[in-house]
């Protein structure tokens, strides 16, 4: 029998087919290998909370003024920002909340409405300490934990009512009371830190015996909200202690609503 009967004739393709096919194949693979990847990823819990974790860390964290050198903590992985000094034990630890600042960019404003760090949109800051009003440069310096006020017990905040209330005796020649109601233990914190703003704020406002004259209680009472305002002869602090340093108002505000009485 003849070779060319006895073996079949195979049928080429087309060189062109056999690329687009190839081609084929290859994008076929390649969107499942990137489909798997995207599973992985989605699918990864240790990742997400690792990832979680960095972010909050970025959130906190040591900034050193360009002037002087001195540090201070910035905590933004709450609600609000807080801010302290590190070089200063008993500075007062601020709540700051954000604002559109002009031009763009964040600012963040005590209470009050004071400015006191402004973040540009590529990240630098600004910082507005008391010592410089003009502001100066703040430069990210390493990650801080967050902040929170110390645990205290009940007789911590006993303490220090009673020091408190003869600081007032001795700026003001007389008796002032100073009255707060129970708080739960996770509070404590918060009502002793409060004592501490009202502190600050009768250091802030000493020299105005005359529109203080009529203040004759500080009444600290729980609420849903932070505030302060005078009552005639009566000063109420209103703490939410759930809230951290945030449930409490700034001795700048404590210090304003202790000269603001009509009567005065």
């Amino acid at each position: 029998m003849p070779y060319e009967q006895a073996c079949p004739k195979i049928a080429l393709l087309p060189v062109r087919v056999i690329a687009g096919m190839t081609r084929f194949i290859f994008a076929i693979i390649a969107a499942a290998t990137l489909a798997d990847a995207a599973a992985a990823l989605q699918s990864n819990p240790l990742r997400d909370r690792l990832l979680r974790n960095e972010r909050q860390q970025e959130l906190s964290g040591w900034y050193q003024r360009a002037d002087t050198g001195a540090f201070f903590l910035f905590d933004r992985s709450q609600s609000v920002a807080l801010l302290r000094e590190r070089d200063d034990p008993d500075a007062e630890v601020l709540v700051l909340f954000a604002n559109r600042a002009p031009g763009g960019g964040t600012s963040f404003v005590t209470d009050t409405g004071r400015e006191v760090v402004r973040l540009n949109p590529l990240g630098g800051a600004t910082y507005f300490p008391e010592d410089a009003p003009g502001g100066v440069i703040a430069d990210y310096a390493s990650q801080a934990g967050g902040l929170a006020p110390a645990p205290r017990s009940p007789a911590e905040v006993r303490d220090m009512a009673q020091g408190l209330a003869s600081r007032f005796a001795e700026a003001l020649n007389r008796n002032v009371a100073i009255e707060y109601a129970p708080a739960p233990r996770s509070g404590l914190g918060v009502q002793y830190d409060t004592l501490i703003m009202i502190d600050l704020a009768l250091r802030e406002v000493r020299g105005e015996r005359r529109r203080l004259r009529g203040l004759e209680v500080i009444n600290i009472e729980m609420g849903p909200e932070p505030g302060v305002v005078r009552e005639g002869e009566r000063l109420r602090v209103t703490i939410a202690p759930e809230y951290g340093y945030a449930g409490r108002p700034s001795s700048d505000r404590i210090a304003r609503s202790m000269l603001d009485d009509d009567n005065a």
